[in-house]
């Protein structure tokens, strides 16, 4: 009985805490539940908490039960199941009332709204209605279209239809706010409908391409019926694929797709959208892509060979970095460095010491300092800085506990003005400088880093602004040393995951979507595959782009979208100033939402965290005596914690109700597409929020539905509202709660939280004193107590006094003492949510925008390059080493401070100046590439003087990558067959060999760097970087011996005379001898073996073009062919369709296990034929093969003439 009392007066009071009751009409509730149950033959607390779960899980307000407030109701129990058993849609007139309340629409437009809905919907049950003209008839025919082609056979209801009549009456763009599970995709095929039938040609934007397909194939027969034209523009790689697709007159996809085919038309000159114009554009879940996603880049990938050159400069930044040490009391401990190496540094940058004294000094420095003792080190700077007093000098030693301990302040007392320089002295002449901040650190080592890569002849001037090699490394030194900062404090699980063969940022703070097509720029990429020794991929060079924004921005006033949360006020005034004349409009339910959400909570501990959350969950899943048990949703912030979660749980929830849901990359259709049944738990993360509908059995439904809690600070409103959004759908049961550990709060949320700590401090003291007198007055013992005397003897007396008691708890209870700290973290919350909008408006929107117009200006560039006959002759090289001279500029010369209009001009002038050198045969800048592509292309003409002339330039430019023109020179050598041919191309050969291990030293040192920053020993080993190191060491062995051979081949002419007979073919077939090369090698894998005889047995068997260059889609394609052929030699009808559903890069059955060695085989495959695209992209389309014709005659001519 006692736990049956605090249950319910928990109950009565979770009325006024969560469901919006006053307390006078929550006393008023039980008094006429106490009235009915009188007399009742069962037990009073199960009846009583039956009928307040029923007023909880239908979220029924006490207006909805007291007409009048001065009366007792009578058929208590009645009035509450029949509320509940209310399942009417809104009418017309309470929808549009509530729209007007928004007043966001005018008077004469809810009017005409009002006229077609109420017009069109009495003729809905006829088959025609001739009498309805214009926007009526339109919206008659698209709902008619609907009931007899949608996938369920529905009529449109009523919020559909105002949602539509308001989309099509807006004079320019609108966003509407429709609930979740409420039809927003019907809603978008019918205004599509309508904007077809004028003529337009309407582009869908979905969040997904897996939702872009979807609703165009359930769609599609309603479209159909309207003779309208549909298609998905996702999963769609053939040009001719993507034009076809264009044709249609709607076309659904998303921001990447409809942003990239944007890219291929205009900048890669593709013939995929040659006449679509942006007439028109719908936008699901507009919210996320207009904000939360609106500066997100699209841009196709462009191999920038210069690029690759970098990685040894970022692994020895990693290398650096990871040597740095970080102390508790917050200093920062530089490299180990030798101090009169340091000394030496310091003095050079002093411009005031004479030359010849700063050379005196560091060689004294070298000889007293190197293996110096602490002591001595002090006695050599106490002297400098007698001889130097603008230095003070702070020694510092490590205590045996890892801190730091002042030694000595070397400090002349006769200057002012003085540089101070901390430092950890560790004897044997080395040291540690010491940071107290990440700006001095950052300088420092870009300091120590630089000299190391800093070109030893001095930059040729340009006249344009076209950077280069060593510019790059200037100028971006800095950025890369902070991005490598960056990526030590990021972590695995948090804003990424390793998946495939390398890291994937993870969109933690909004969607949880893993995002497969993204990678982080300036390094950051690059330092998170070296710490987790993945594939290196190289730094990439953009050359073209489009944003949200931008994408957005070319329909004009056309921009139409539909959400189901369109946030905050701050949010909607944003999406004004940012889009001219958009307005907006929220929508209502069709059915009044029962969502009922508890008071949350803000935990301080971590552990505790997870026990209140773990007990709330068992809980609502138990089944109890009022209820059943219901299912639960747990939404985490990042998959580390969703993994933490599920791992407590699963001591007390069985292994087939408890579910993982955090990556969209695994096989999730158990989650997602099955009915969620009684006691399940599904542990998530924001991927389970938007877009995700969960469907509940019917016991899970009358139990009170899905319970979602979420268990951090959400980024935004929206992101909670898409949260709570999962359940209490289409007017269904539902309830959520937030349960938050204030450990996990932003560093700025707890900043501006600090702000208000007396506030905090106040409202900490007033919920201990609520806390004490509820201690004190004992307000649930004295209800407990007063109710059960009513029930013993009931009289006025004991009623009064029952009725007093609740009142007292109720009063002393109802003090929101959680809901204090959740309102300052979510005002805190929002008032970053300012400061960001603030921000993306007044900086990133113009800075994005801005390039966006460098980049237009560009594409006018490149079209004269395309019109101009001037440039037919190379027209291919020229564009592409304009591409890397772009994409160079912006990086390097990109200012947000310059004017726009100066930025124009400046590019402008700096790109007619590359044109002219290009014209005249020279490269814009000291990039090399550009040569090299020149003399293959002269080649291939048989222009061979000039040809050797270019690759010349190439191996005059830059030493570092000679192993391609001197290869490539080779071949024009021969080809042309002048004068002495052969000792030149065997100069060029030997060259070209000792290159090779020039290059493997290059791979080895990197490694090397990569392999000593690892803390973790057991990281070392079969790692994926080296893997991909030793397939780039097969391809230029496979190279080598290929080289070799044709040494040989030249001398036998050499010696003997003859004619030398050469062919030319596909970079690949290097692979084509791999088994006399493999003969000879002891430390080939099985895996590397395998992958090069199915390569050689592709060579073989398949028609391999010199054209083709995207090899890996090629062997997929022959190989699904080969699958396909023995399908039909054993009759097996299903292995077609199994092998053409595959990735391209997955062309083995699916059950092959990651240690399996065929597997094994499968992966380095796959990068042998990445590594052979590569070399092509650098310039070594084609390989050649020599075949020599002995002379006879030469030879005994040759033979006499020595003797």
């Amino acid at each position: 009985m006692e736990v049956s009392g605090k249950l319910l007066s928990s109950q009565l009071l979770s009325l006024l805490k969560n469901g919006q009751w006053k307390k006078d009409d929550a006393v008023k509730l039980f008094e006429a539940l106490m009235k009915e149950f009188n007399g009742r033959n069962e037990d009073f607390h199960t009846w009583m908490m039956k009928l307040l779960h029923q007023v909880e899980i239908h979220k029924i307000e006490a207006e909805l039960i007291f007409k009048n407030d001065n009366m007792i109701v009578d058929n208590i129990e009645a009035k509450i199941n029949k509320i509940a058993q209310n399942t009417e849609e809104k009418s017309l007139d309470e929808i549009l009332e509530e729209i007007s309340k928004q007043a966001v629409i005018d008077n004469q437009t809810m009017a005409e709204v009002t006229d077609i809905v109420s017009s069109v919907s009495k003729c809905l049950s006829d088959s025609t209605a001739p009498h309805l003209q214009g926007i009526k008839q339109d919206l008659f025919k698209i709902c008619k279209a609907v009931q007899k082609k949608s996938k369920n056979k529905i009529t449109p209801r009523v919020t559909q239809m105002v949602s539509w009549c308001i989309l099509v009456l807006s004079k320019s763009s609108r966003l509407v706010q429709v609930g979740t599970g409420e039809g927003k995709s019907c809603i978008v095929a019918m205004f599509a409908a309508y904007q077809v039938m004028k003529g337009k040609t309407p582009d869908i934007i979905s969040s997904s391409p897996v939702l872009a397909k979807r609703d165009a194939e359930e769609w599609s027969a309603f479209y159909n019926e309207l003779n309208i034209t549909v298609d998905a523009n996702t999963n769609k790689s053939k040009d001719t694929e993507l034009k076809k697709c264009y044709e249609h007159q709607v076309v659904y996809g998303t921001t990447q797709d409809f942003a990239g085919d944007f890219l291929r038309q205009r900048f890669h000159r593709q013939d995929v959208r040659p006449k679509r114009e942006f007439q028109c554009v719908i936008v699901d879940e507009v919210d996320s892509l207009m904000l939360d996603k609106g500066l997100e880049v699209v841009y196709l990938n462009s191999n920038i060979p210069l690029m690759e050159s970098l990685n040894v400069i970022l692994a020895e930044i990693w290398l650096i970095i990871n040597q740095l040490k970080r102390l508790d009391t917050g200093e920062i401990l530089g490299p180990i460095q030798l101090f009169s190496k340091v000394l030496s540094e310091i003095i050079h940058e002093n411009k005031n010491i004479h030359p010849h004294s700063i050379v005196q000094i560091s060689v004294d420095a070298a000889k007293q300092l190197d293996n110096a003792s602490v002591g001595q080190t002090e006695s050599f700077l106490t002297m400098f800085v007698r001889n130097f007093p603008e230095y003070l000098f702070k020694i510092y030693e490590e205590g045996p506990d890892g801190t730091l301990g002042k030694l000595n302040e070397i400090n002349p007392a006769d200057t002012n003005k003085k540089q101070e320089i901390s430092v950890l002295l560790l004897g044997n002449g080395k040291c540690r400088l010491v940071h107290y901040e990440e700006d001095s650190l950052v300088k420092s080592l870009g300091k120590i880093i630089k000299k190391s890569f800093q070109s030893e002849s001095n930059r040729e001037q340009n006249e344009s602004r076209i950077p280069g090699h060593q510019d790059l490394i200037n100028g971006k030194m800095q950025t890369w040393i902070e991005n490598a900062l960056q990526a030590t404090k990021m972590t695995l699980g948090h804003e990424y995951i390793l998946h495939g063969d390398g890291v994937v940022p993870v969109d933690f703070s909004s969607t949880g979507v893993v995002q497969n097509n993204m990678r982080w720029g300036e390094g950051l990429q690059q330092f998170l595959e070296m710490k987790h020794q993945t594939k290196l991929s190289n730094m990439g060079l953009i050359t073209n782009f489009m944003s949200n924004v931008g994408l957005f921005k070319k329909y004009k006033n056309n921009v139409y979208g539909i959400t189901g949360t369109l946030g905050e006020q701050t949010e909607l005034d944003m999406l004004k100033k940012l889009y001219d004349g958009i307005d907006t409009c929220k929508i209502p339910s069709f059915r009044r939402r029962k969502l009922y959400e508890l008071e949350g909570m803000v935990i301080s501990e971590e552990d505790e965290w997870i026990r209140t959350v773990c007990n709330v969950v068992k809980h609502q899943v138990t089944s109890t005596v009022y209820r059943g048990p219901r299912a639960a949703l747990v939404i985490c912030e990042t998959i580390n914690r969703a993994e933490r979660f599920h791992r407590t749980l699963a001591g007390t929830i069985s292994k087939h109700k408890l579910k993982l849901y955090v990556n969209n990359n695994m096989d999730n259709s158990t989650i997602i597409k099955s009915t969620v049944q009684a006691g399940d738990v599904i542990i998530a993360t924001n991927l389970a929020g938007r877009g995700t509908d969960l469907k509940v059995c019917k016991s899970v439904n009358e139990a009170g539905g899905l319970f979602v809690v979420q268990t951090f600070l959400p980024l935004n409103i929206r992101v909670e509202q898409q949260a709570f959004g999962r359940t209490a759908r289409q007017g269904s049961r539902g309830s959520a709660q937030l349960i938050m550990c204030s450990s996990h709060f932003s560093d700025s949320v707890k900043l501006v939280m600090g702000l208000n700590s007396s506030l905090t401090s106040l409202l900490s003291r007033l919920s201990q004193l609520t806390a004490t007198l509820m201690l004190c007055g004992s307000t649930d013992k004295l209800f407990e107590e007063a109710l059960n005397h009513y029930l013993k003897n009931h009289s006025s007396q004991t009623h009064e006094a029952m009725v007093s008691a609740l009142t007292a708890l109720l009063t002393t209870k109802s003090f929101p003492s959680q809901s204090w700290n959740l309102e300052m973290a979510k005002n805190a919350r929002n008032i970053m949510v300012k400061s960001r909008l603030s921000s993306f408006l007044e900086k990133d929107i113009p800075k994005i925008i801005s390039k966006e117009e460098l980049f237009s200006e560009y594409l006018d560039v490149l079209d004269n390059v395309y019109e101009d006959d001037v440039f037919s002759d190379q027209r291919d090289v020229i564009v592409s080493c304009l591409h890397e001279c772009w994409g160079l500029w912006l990086l390097m010369n990109f200012s947000e401070e310059k004017p726009i209009e100066t930025l124009k001009d400046q590019l402008k002038v700096d790109l007619s100046i590359a044109k002219q050198k290009l014209l005249s045969k020279q490269s814009p800048s000291s990039m090399v590439y550009y040569y090299i592509r020149s003399g293959s292309n002269l080649r291939e003409k048989g222009r061979l003087v000039e040809s050797i002339e270019m690759y010349t330039k190439a191996l005059e430019k830059d030493a570092s990558g000679e192993i391609i023109p001197l290869y490539n020179r080779a071949l024009a050598t021969i080809m042309k067959k002048d004068t002495g041919y052969i000792a030149k191309a065997l100069a060029d050969l030997k060259k070209a060999d000792m290159a090779i291990d020039s290059y493997k030293s290059h791979l080895a040192q990197i490694l090397t760097y990569v392999i000593s920053s690892v803390q973790e020993p057991k990281m070392k080993s079969n790692a994926l970087l080296i893997k991909q190191f030793r397939v780039k060491c097969i391809i230029v062995d496979l190279l080598k011996m290929n080289i070799q051979d044709a040494v040989m081949k030249l001398k036998r002419i050499e010696t003997r005379r003859g004619e030398v007979r050469l062919s030319e073919k596909h970079t690949i077939f290097l692979a084509g001898n791999f088994m006399n090369w493999v003969i000879s090698r002891t430390d080939m894998s099985l895996a590397e073996i395998i992958a090069l005889s199915l390569i050689d047995d592709f060579i073989t068997r398949a028609e391999i073009r010199r054209e083709d260059v995207n090899l890996t889609e090629k062997f997929a394609q022959f190989w699904a062919e080969h699958f396909v052929k023995r399908a039909e030699n054993r009759e097996d009808e299903n292995l077609p369709e199994r092998v053409s559903g595959r990735r391209t890069s997955s062309f083995l059955p699916d059950d092959f296990q990651a240690e399996d060695p065929i597997h094994s085989s499968a992966r380095v495959l796959i990068e042998l034929l990445m590594e052979f695209e590569h070399i092509m992209s650098l310039g070594l389309n084609t390989i050649f093969y020599l075949e020599v014709a002995l002379s006879y005659n030469g030879f005994f001519s040759k033979l006499f003439n020595l003797t």
